[in-house]
């Protein structure tokens, strides 16, 4: 069974993933005063940030008509269920991160003191942080299933296209029950379905054996499918073409 804690894991943010995510236009470098700010922010993260990332496997993967259930918790993403089904996967991964609290709390005195500037190149380096915190997680999850002649699929978390950030609340129900209040560090969801400390990130992996399945999923990154329009965050371009209904947050939840 996969299981990892990491309590501030080493991580080397790509200078072009800060700049996308401050709203930088591409090719264009920090200089001057924003380069000061953003020295500022990754070198007080680096002293003071407690990062951490918590993820175990959950094999109780059960199917009930158009139903999915882990460990008998309904999720109600009709995406992931898609998703899981099609590649035959037979447990997941659940996966949790964060910048930890004290990133939070410290953008929040700067904002009170009337530091804007300084608040938002740490608001932005702190995103940065969850997300290479994914990453290296799913590199983690991707080796261990490599070892024992699985695959590991795309992460998938509530907010993304086909899963609202209302769902949230129920897998948070199952993360509590799974890790039994083992986290490495503070973590609750709110009734909105936000999470707080609010950079962090609950995510769920599927795992295959069916190796020929997992190759052809590989391609479900988040940006691919998700149809929101002029996103300044983008990473790829959207390739998956469906007719749509509703707006994507109108999507199931």
């Amino acid at each position: 069974m996969f299981k990892l804690t990491e309590i501030r894991p080493s991580v080397d943010i790509p200078e072009a993933e800060y700049l996308r995510l401050l709203g930088y236009p591409k090719n264009r470098s920090l200089e001057g005063r924003a380069h000061e700010l953003a020295d500022e922010a990754q070198k007080w993260f680096a002293e003071n940030g407690r990062s951490w990332i918590c993820a175990q496997e959950c094999s109780s993967l059960e199917w009930d008509g158009d139903k999915l259930r882990l460990a008998g918790m309904e999720l109600s993403s009709r995406r992931l269920r898609e998703v899981l089904a099609s590649a035959r996967a037979h447990s997941v991964v659940l996966l949790a991160v964060s910048a930890g609290k004290e990133c939070e709390e410290h953008a929040r005195k700067l904002w009170e003191e009337e530091k804007p500037d300084e608040y938002y190149f740490l608001e932005s380096y702190g995103s940065a942080v969850v997300e290479q915190l994914v990453t290296l997680a799913n590199g983690r999850i991707c080796g261990w299933a490599d070892e024992n002649q699985m695959a590991a699929l795309p992460h998938f978390s509530p907010g993304y296209a086909g899963w609202n950030i209302a769902g949230q609340i129920p897998l948070w129900e199952l993360f509590r029950r799974q890790f039994a209040g083992s986290f490495p560090g503070e973590m609750e969801v709110m009734e909105s379905g936000m999470l707080r400390p609010k950079k962090s990130q609950l995510a769920v992996v599927g795992l295959t054996r069916d190796l020929e399945k997992a190759k052809r999923l590989q391609r479900l990154i988040p940006c691919e499918q998700c149809p929101m329009p002029n996103c300044q965050y983008r990473r790829a371009p959207f390739k998956r073409h469906r007719p749509r209904l509703e707006e994507p947050d109108c999507e199931e939840a």
